[in-house]
């Protein structure tokens, strides 16, 4: 009966077997699904991503509605910034849903150009969080709202995009807003740098004097005598209410936040080295950045200390300096002075096939205006690359301050001497800043028309200084070397003052004085300067750029030999945008890291990942050999934990933006092994790991049980279906395989080796 009864059972299961679907059959014993993935078209790939792309623009303008301005979209002209911090906290939410959005796209199915957006995205999406979870200069810097607040309205009244009737409905929605704004900056507010504090009262006495002068004159150029008496009143008070808060906010700094405004501006290293890979997409260690610019400060001043030799002998470089910085313009002449510049410098460029000169041109040679002069020497204010109305751009100076003394005045001027103002006016308007940012009006990307890595926007225009003076503008006149020379030498300073002065400790005094004795300030300017790099922590991007840049002109120019042309080297740079230039490098060599286009290494061609430690230990209870374990989501992070988390808690890991990489060292007879992650780097959808090892030595005391050493890391999310590896090890078959926990009791027994 019961061998009739098991048979009855048995032929009951093949039915019902017969009769399940078996994707049933799998969840009902837990398997997951076998067969091909579903077949995913490029073009729905692609179009994913534009969805994407779209959504991420459309939430940093509306963050950012000043900037949108400026970029030249105007339907955002009636809004003024929140900073809130509910307002940051929605920001935040959205980057993070972004950058999870993204890393879930299979970038290889992405076209050659949209690869580009792609990474530039990633890389703002992680600077933008950066900034605002852990940075948080909107919490520590009062003049991002004085900032944000002038210039709103100096955006729209600058430049004749629209009627001003229509331009002053903007100017009146935005002006609305700046009380509220500047309470905000009231609530956030929480212990910022005392330098941070004081720059900021002299900036909105600037935005004050700015609105009660400078708005009123700008209206009226732009037609507000056509206004009628009832308009103008409108204004006029809308105007009146901005100063008094201006007002009340400068007296709030001055009384309230100052006395307890303590806080440290530097960010600290860990923050620096983040800040340069998302902003700039540059991996190198700081101490070898340093280094770095510390020798090529130190090459600078030898070659000024030979000009010096040449232009007044035995008499050094500061002297040198002094007799240039003696022929200077006028206060009333400088901005004539420097339209006269411009002419020769543009004819240069032209005649000299430096680049293809853009279409058009539209430059205002004018003074900074009030508000932006504290931290302005000399800048280019271009027309939005989105812009086709307005197509004006400025090229601003800054004259001396009204109430400095004879002294002073003198040590700015000096700054426009007949040598140097053709060197600014390089840099910044041909062919630096303003033929860029013209070229920009060609790119087709809306991904970076609106974002541009700094290390490329000044790195090309500090590159322009020296290539021009090579190229023999200035006919090899020691005097002009000598002042390109001192420009990269202040640029040299801000580099290496900015790393130590949020690395390292150094203070306020200390870059002043630096600034004096390495880069041949005068005081005034060398106050300017570090009061700067205390705000702006990665100024080094000027020559860090610029060294870049000559570093793919030299691998482009051993890859096209006898066929390189310079001009078509800067037209060809220029066209991809002002994304980081580990980016430019790729599309241009098909290679991300600077060095010899040639190399087989494809670790050293990868981006270098950002990554953060979560566990390390001895004891996992991991049995088999050296392996790596890339983890994608909870429930894998979980079964993991078992085995590496000895009991306790396991981190938390937020996997719609993060990874989790696992090196094994494998199981070891004896403590005194141990494992640490040194790098991990992508390419593609490929993760390859460095680690450092350690074993005990031969007469090491070690503890006489069996250790399985590993590390588990945390790493910006890849692309599903992702691979990692160890550099050392191309086909390691126990990688990227279930891992099964050992259950093998420890016995310490500890005896010396050998």
């Amino acid at each position: 009966m019961k061998r009739k009864l098991r048979g009855l059972l048995l032929m009951l299961a093949c039915v019902v077997c017969v009769l399940l679907p078996a994707e049933a059959l799998a969840q009902r014993r837990g398997a997951r699904r076998v067969g091909p993935r579903p077949r995913v078209s490029l073009e729905s790939v692609n179009a994913r991503f534009n969805q994407i792309t779209d959504a991420y623009l459309s939430g940093y303008y509306a963050f950012n509605p000043s900037e949108a301005t400026a970029l030249g979209l105007h339907e955002y002209d009636a809004q003024l910034e929140s900073r809130s911090r509910e307002a940051v906290e929605r920001e935040v939410r959205r980057l993070r849903a972004a950058l999870s959005a993204l890393l879930r796209i299979w970038d290889g199915a992405l076209s050659a150009d949209a690869r580009l957006d792609y990474q530039v995205l990633i890389s703002h999406a992680q600077a933008q969080l950066l900034e605002l979870e852990t940075v948080r200069m909107w919490q520590r810097d009062p003049n991002i709202y004085n900032r944000l607040a002038a210039a709103g309205i100096d955006n729209i009244l600058k430049r004749n995009y629209a009627p001003i009737e229509q331009r002053l409905d903007a100017v009146l929605a935005r002006e609305r807003e700046i009380t509220r704004l500047l309470n905000e900056a009231r609530a956030n507010l929480d212990n910022p740098p005392r330098i941070y504090t004081e720059m900021a009262i002299a900036q909105v006495r600037g935005s004050r004097d700015y609105f009660s002068r400078v708005v009123p004159q700008m209206i009226e150029r732009a037609g507000g005598g056509r206004l009628s008496a009832a308009r103008r009143a409108e204004i006029e008070t809308s105007n009146e209410s901005v100063i008094a808060s201006l007002s009340s906010f400068a007296d709030w700094l001055e009384r309230d936040l100052l006395p307890r405004s303590a806080g440290n501006f530097s960010i600290g290293a860990e923050n620096y080295r983040r800040k340069l890979l998302y902003e700039e997409m540059v991996d190198t260690p700081l101490a070898q950045l340093l280094a770095s610019g510390e020798r090529e400060l130190r090459r600078t001043q030898e070659q000024m200390r030979s000009l010096a030799e040449e232009i007044a002998p035995g008499r050094g470089i500061t002297y040198a300096l002094r007799q240039l910085s003696s022929e200077h313009p006028q206060a009333s002449g400088l901005v004539g002075d420097a339209r006269a510049d411009l002419l020769r410098i543009r004819a240069f460029v032209r005649t000299q096939n430096i680049l293809t000169p853009p279409p058009s041109e539209n430059l205002i040679v004018a003074e900074t205006p009030a508000y932006a002069r504290s931290l302005s020497f000399a800048s280019m204010d271009t027309p939005g690359p989105f812009e086709r109305v307005a197509t004006e751009a400025y090229y601003y100076l800054t004259p001396p301050d009204e109430t400095w003394n004879a002294r002073q005045r003198e040590d700015h001027l000096g700054h426009y001497n007949r040598y140097s103002l053709p060197v600014t006016s390089i840099h910044e308007v041909y062919p630096g800043h303003y033929y860029q940012l013209l070229k920009l009006q060609q790119q087709p990307s809306r991904v970076r028309k609106t974002f541009g890595a700094a290390s490329f926007v000044e790195g090309w225009a500090h590159y322009c200084e020296q290539m021009m003076l090579d190229e023999g503008f200035g006919g090899n006149n020691p005097r002009f070397r000598l002042a390109q020379l001192n420009a990269a030498l202040l640029r040299l300073c801000r580099y290496v003052a900015g790393l130590r002065l949020h690395t390292q400790g150094m203070t306020y005094e200390e870059a002043v004085d630096f600034f004096m004795r390495e880069g041949y300030q005068e005081r005034v300017n060398a106050e300017r300067e570090a009061r700067r790099g205390t705000a702006d922590p990665t100024y080094l991007v000027y020559t860090l750029g610029k060294m870049e840049i000559l570093r793919l002109r030299e691998e482009w120019k051993s890859r096209m030999g006898q066929a390189f042309n310079l001009g078509e080297f800067h037209d060809r740079l220029l066209s991809y945008g002002m994304p980081p230039i580990r980016i430019i490098r790729q599309a241009m060599l098909g290679s991300a890291s600077s060095g010899s286009s040639n190399s087989t290494d494809k670790v050293d061609n990868a981006s270098a990942l950002d990554f953060s430690v979560l566990a390390t230990g001895a004891f996992s209870s991991y049995t088999g050999t050296r392996s790596v374990q890339l983890v994608m989501n909870q429930n894998e992070w979980s079964n993991m934990w078992r085995i590496i988390g000895g009991g306790r808690p396991a981190p938390e890991v937020s996997f719609d933006t993060r990874a989790v990489v696992v090196a094994f060292q494998g199981q070891k007879p004896t403590g005194g092994y141990s494992i640490s992650m040194a790098e991990i780097r992508r390419d593609g959808r490929n993760l390859t790991l460095r680690a450092s090892e350690i074993a005990p030595g031969r007469n090491d005391i070690t503890s006489q049980v069996l250790t399985s050493p590993f590390v588990a890391v945390s790493i910006p999310r890849p692309p599903e279906a992702s691979f990692v590896k160890f550099a050392d090890n191309v086909d390691n078959p126990r990688q990227n395989l279930p891992l099964e926990p050992g259950n093998k009791r420890r016995r310490r027994i500890y005896r010396r080796r050998g």
